[in-house]
């Protein structure tokens, strides 16, 4: 019937290493720390938008879910890429001195689903109830990857301060200050993202239930069996 192909795609973050506002630079190292901005996480969610295909064949779609003919004919396919993309801004103090340094990040962190491509398979042009079916299933599917978008920037905004923690930062240095921060970030976006795959492909998988299945195969008089065998051969 149909499949989804996603993909799970972590960009690297983006650091942009400040100094201050820390004050008089002849205070204290502590009264300096203590002028540094509040730590500051946002979350955003591109918002999704697809794009339609009717141009491809069912063996060309069949290719793209990642099946074979002899095993599962693809009439419907909806793909998209599940990512983010992290801008770090870290302002930060130190003494040198006393090889100390503290600091607070402000961090931006975009979520995306981006592209989203629908494909209904080109024989269906000429079956209309069968393609608006598919086309209604598709859209399901859709579906599912803006809710699971929207979910996840909504609790990704909630745990991410949590997780990384909004207090005075310290180190030894500016530079181990970042690679600490770096690497807690990412590690911590790596576990979220995988954690949100795994409920998106339990979702998706959800909306090809064997109801689904039947209602797709069976709501029109040229049924989509009747469909896939001509196409089949189709190169």
């Amino acid at each position: 019937m149909t499949r989804r192909s996603t993909v799970l795609l972590l960009a690297p973050a983006l650091v942009l290493a400040a100094c201050g506002p820390g004050g008089n630079p002849f205070a204290s190292f502590e009264t300096r720390c203590g002028k540094l901005a509040l730590s500051r996480f946002e979350v955003v969610a591109v918002p999704l938008t697809f794009e339609r295909d009717d141009t491809q064949p069912i063996a060309a779609l069949t290719v793209k879910s990642g099946s074979t003919i002899a095993r599962h004919s693809a009439i419907g396919l909806t793909t998209a890429v599940f990512g983010q993309s992290t801008d770090i801004e870290l302002h930060s103090v130190d003494d040198r001195r006393g090889a100390r340094a503290c600091g607070t990040p402000r961090v931006r962190v975009e979520l995306s689903m981006q592209p989203v491509m629908v494909y209904v398979a080109r024989e269906l042009v000429e079956a209309p109830c069968q393609h608006e079916i598919t086309l209604s299933h598709e859209m399901k599917h859709v579906e599912v990857f803006r809710e699971v978008l929207d979910e996840a920037a909504q609790d990704l905004e909630r745990e991410l301060p949590e997780s990384i923690g909004t207090e005075l930062r310290r180190a030894t240095s500016p530079d181990e200050l970042q690679q600490r921060l770096i690497v807690a970030i990412r590690d911590y976006l790596a576990q979220f993202m995988q954690a949100r795959q795994r409920l998106l492909d339990e979702r998706q998988a959800k909306v090809d239930s064997p109801e689904e299945y039947a209602r797709v195969s069976t709501a029109c008089a040229r049924s989509a069996a009747n469909l896939i065998p001509a196409a089949s051969a189709t190169p």
